[in-house]
């Protein structure tokens, strides 16, 4: 990983059992082709930057996964659903101890997160990364239509 590009996903089996052997891991849920789970990916290396001890990972969940949460994410107490990924779920030794809806941009992550593991070693920048910035521009016609479809008179899209 560069310092400007999106966390790579992993597959959600891979990031459970790697959270097992460490006291902390982040875990970021998201799905394919949604603009608020390509910002989350841009966000999460800036949050790995400032806590360098905190293992950071990313999933894209398949329909495939969908199975698994019955079985190797609510028995850690990570709850995710379609309408609340993307999803964040901080695992103390393998089990969620704080949850979050929604993504980035990295400095709101990493506020939530002070309130359980305390300041950063290197704190986060208020200001969007650069990979913050490529993520919302490139999917800005789909956070439209994605506005448009959620609340048609507030998105600023003409109606006939």
């Amino acid at each position: 990983m560069t310092r400007d590009e999106p966390l790579a996903p992993e597959s959600i089996g891979a990031l459970i059992a790697g959270a097992d052997d460490v006291p902390f891991a982040l875990i970021g849920i998201g799905i394919p082709r949604c603009p608020a789970s390509k910002l989350l990916a841009a966000s999460l290396p800036a949050v790995s930057r400032s806590r360098p001890g905190l293992v950071v990972g990313y999933a894209l969940l398949t329909p495939s996964d969908w199975a698994l949460r019955e079985t190797l994410l609510w028995p850690r107490g990570i709850r995710v659903s379609r309408s609340s990924v993307p999803t964040l779920s901080l695992l103390r030794n393998g089990r969620s101890v704080s949850r979050r809806s929604g993504g980035g941009p990295a400095a709101a992550i990493d506020e939530w997160l002070t309130a359980t593991l305390g300041a950063p070693e290197h704190p986060v920048q208020a200001a969007l990364t650069e990979a913050e910035r490529r993520a919302l521009t490139k999917d800005g016609a789909r956070r439209t239509l994605h506005a448009a479809v959620k609340d048609p008179d507030r998105s600023g899209v003409q109606h006939p």
